[in-house]
C-alpha cells in the first residue's frame, strides 16, 4: 500500500509540473506575440499645440481736421398763417368759387363779399349831408367876419352878438368835422365788405357759406403762406455750445455779444432738410436762421431753420414739394475738429475704449471721444498716427490674444 500510494503521489506531482510547465509556454508565447505584434504597431504622430487667432479687420488711425455736422429733427412750419375775419357785420353775397380747403388763392383775389347796401348808403347820406354842412360852415364863417368887422369898426351892433356868431361858427366846424368823420368811417366800412387776399396763399379752414350773416371778429378763412417755411429743431444745449458756430468778432466765447443778451451772432449757415419718408435724394436746402428759445426743463435750444424759397417748389427731380408739416431732418455744418481720428462707431466700445493690433496681439487703449455722429466716433486723444485699430466687433476678448488680420481697410490685404 504504501508503494502504491507513493507512485499515486508521483504521478499527481508530475501532472502539476506538467500543467505548471504548459502554462508558462503559452504565456511566453503571448507575451512574445504581443511584442512581435507591438513592433510591426506605428506610434501615433504627436499633436502640435497650437494658439488660435481671432480674425479681424482693421483700419490705421489717421489725424485729420473733419468739419462737424449736426444731426436733428422737426416738423415744417409756415411762417406766416393769417386768421381772416370780417371787421363788419352782414350778410355773405359772394364767396371766391375756390374758397375751399387746400386751394391756392392769388393775391388781390376777393375771397369773399357782404352786402354793401347799408354801407352805400351811408356814404352816400354822408357825402349829401357834407355838402349842406360845407355851405353852412361858410355862411358862418361870413356871418361872424361881418359882425365883428362892424362892430369893431363901426361899432354897431354888441359884443355879445359878436360872441354869439363866433359860437355858431365853430359849433357848425364842430358838427361839419363829426359828419366827415362819420363819412370816412363810413367809406371804410364800404371798402371792409370786401376781403381781399394780400399774398398769394393756401386755404387751410373754411367755415363760410354765402347767405351766412357774419359779425365781426369771426374766424371764417385761414390763409397760410407756404412761400416762406421754418423748421424748429431742438438741439442739446451741449452740443449748441460747443459745436455751434458764432461770430468771433465783438463777441464772446459763450456765444453771446457783449452787453447783449441773446444768441445775436448766431452764424447762418447753409443746411441740409431731408424728408424722412421722403426717398433717398429727396432733399432741400436751407438756413440756420437764429434761435427761438432756451427750454430749461429740457435743456434744450430751439432753433429756426429758414427753407430757401426757391427750394419749396415742386421741381421735375423730385415727387413732392415741401410742404407745412413734414417731419424732416436737418444736417447743421458746425464747427471743425482738428488733428482728430475718425473711426467707424463699432470700433469704440461703450466704455469710450478700443481694441488695437500690436505685433498681432489684442491690446486695449481708453481713447477721448470728442463727437460721435453719422456712425462715426471722432477721436483726440489716447491713440497715435499709424495705429492699428480692430474694427471687427468683439465680445470680451482676452488681453493679448493672438490675431490674423483679414483686411486693411486703409487698402492692404493680408491672409
Amino acid at each position: 500500500m504504501t508503494t502504491e500510494k507513493l507512485r499515486t503521489s508521483e504521478q499527481k506531482g508530475k501532472k502539476v509540473v506538467f500543467r505548471i510547465v504548459i502554462c508558462a509556454l503559452v504565456l511566453f508565447v503571448g507575451l512574445v506575440g504581443m511584442k512581435v505584434l507591438g513592433s510591426l504597431k506605428k506610434p501615433p504622430a504627436e499633436a502640435e499645440i497650437t494658439e488660435p487667432a481671432l480674425k479681424v479687420e482693421v483700419v490705421r488711425a489717421e489725424k485729420k481736421d473733419y468739419p462737424i455736422f449736426i444731426n436733428v429733427y422737426g416738423e415744417v412750419k409756415a411762417l406766416n398763417i393769417v386768421n381772416i375775419a370780417p371787421e363788419i357785420s352782414g350778410k355773405i353775397i359772394k364767396v371766391h368759387p375756390r374758397l375751399e380747403a387746400g386751394e391756392i388763392i392769388k393775391k388781390g383775389e376777393t375771397l369773399f363779399e357782404i352786402d354793401s347796401k347799408d354801407y352805400v348808403t351811408a356814404v352816400e347820406a354822408g357825402r349829401k349831408r357834407l355838402k349842406v354842412l360845407k355851405r353852412t360852415r361858410e355862411l358862418a364863417q361870413k356871418e361872424y367876419k361881418r359882425a365883428n368887422l362892424l362892430f369893431k369898426e363901426n361899432n354897431v351892433g354888441t359884443e355879445s352878438g359878436v360872441d354869439m356868431a363866433e359860437k355858431a361858427m365853430l359849433s357848425t366846424d364842430d358838427l361839419f368835422a363829426q359828419v366827415e368823420q362819420a363819412l370816412t368811417m363810413a367809406e371804410t366800412n364800404l371798402e371792409r365788405c370786401k376781403v381781399i387776399a394780400q399774398f398769394n396763399g393756401r386755404v387751410s379752414y373754411v367755415s363760410l357759406e354765402k347767405g351766412q350773416f357774419v359779425a365781426p371778429g369771426q374766424h371764417v378763412v385761414t390763409l397760410v403762406d407756404d412761400s416762406i417755411l421754418e423748421i424748429n429743431v431742438p438741439i442739446d444745449s451741449r452740443y449748441a455750445r460747443k459745436w455751434l458756430r458764432f461770430e468771433n468778432n465783438g463777441f464772446e466765447d459763450n456765444g453771446f455779444k457783449k452787453n447783449q443778451t441773446w444768441f445775436s451772432g448766431l452764424v447762418r449757415v447753409p443746411c441740409r432738410i431731408n424728408w424722412s419718408e421722403g426717398d433717398v435724394g429727396q432733399s432741400w436746402s436751407g438756413q440756420l436762421h437764429r434761435i427761438v428759445k432756451f427750454d430749461q426743463k429740457t435743456r434744450t435750444l430751439t432753433a429756426a431753420v429758414r427753407v430757401d424759397s426757391k427750394n419749396i417748389a415742386l421741381e421735375k427731380t423730385k415727387r413732392f414739394p415741401l410742404v407745412e408739416g413734414m417731419f424732416c431732418s436737418v444736417r447743421i455744418p458746425g464747427k471743425t475738429l482738428k488733428n482728430v481720428i475718425r473711426l467707424p462707431r463699432l470700433a469704440v466700445s461703450y466704455k469710450n475704449s478700443v481694441y488695437t493690433a500690436v505685433n498681432n496681439r489684442l491690446k486695449t487703449v481708453p481713447v477721448t471721444v470728442d463727437y460721435v455722429e453719422g456712425g462715426y466716433a471722432y477721436i483726440s486723444s489716447g491713440l497715435n498716427k499709424e495705429d492699428v485699430v480692430l474694427t471687427t466687433r468683439l465680445i470680451d476678448p482676452l488681453e493679448n490674444a493672438l490675431l490674423k488680420i483679414m483686411e486693411d481697410k486703409n487698402g492692404e490685404n493680408k491672409s
